[in-house]
């Protein structure tokens, strides 16, 4: 009696000890998958902000390198500007605007590049900002350059079901002294991810201009 005693409180404290492992391994597992939950979020959130980094990043860099061409007129005299324009890069505040025009050379033939950033707010669906492009051999106006018609192409900066252009601003500024005078432009853009809006970023960026009258 004593032996089936002892062999019966035996096999109840395995029972409790296995189900204390039990709780212990289900706590355990909670816990990992908690973090590693967690983990996730977070690296997805990262990789929104670093899409849409590199994105505005890009954009940016593009923007600085060939607006440091503006004013350029090859072989002739004085700085190449838009039709209309007082200055080489002309801008405009409502909706944003920055446009210019430089000489190049094609197919042997010198002929002049106009090109304009707008920004383009839509009522429905993401605001844009649209770079327009034409090449042609006399100087036009900037609602010309601005212009996807004839011999003229306009296209999105950003794909548009991804990123939504929240704010354009273009201003250009003298900067003199007793020996030089430089002619700076400033850009601020603000985006935001179509999918998720929190995600967000503002940049502002100078350009010297080089070219200049």
């Amino acid at each position: 009696m004593a032996i089936q005693n002892a062999i019966s409180r035996s096999s109840g404290a395995s029972l409790i000890e296995f189900m204390v492992a039990s709780l212990v391994g289900v706590i355990a597992i909670g816990l990992v998958g908690s973090v590693f939950i967690s983990g996730q979020k977070a690296a997805l959130e990262r990789s929104k902000h670093i899409l849409l980094l590199q994105n505005m990043n890009a954009a940016m860099q593009q923007l600085k390198e060939d607006m440091q061409r503006a004013g350029y007129n090859g072989s002739e005299s004085g700085v190449a500007m838009l039709s209309g324009a007082s200055q080489v890069v002309h801008t405009q505040s409502s909706p944003g605007m920055v446009g210019y025009v430089y000489r190049v050379i094609t197919s042997g033939a010198e002929d002049l590049r106009h090109v304009v950033y707008r920004h383009q707010p839509e009522s429905s669906g993401a605001d844009l900002l649209r770079l327009c492009e034409k090449h042609q051999s006399g100087v036009l106006t900037p609602a010309s350059a601005a212009d996807s018609g004839y011999a003229g192409v306009c296209f999105s900066i950003f794909d548009p079901n991804q990123i939504n252009v929240d704010g354009f601003s273009v201003e250009n500024s003298l900067v003199a002294s007793d020996s030089a005078s430089s002619a700076f432009t400033t850009i601020s853009m603000s985006a935001s991810l179509i999918s998720d809006s929190s995600v967000s970023h503002s940049m502002v960026l100078n350009v010297q201009q080089r070219n200049w009258q």
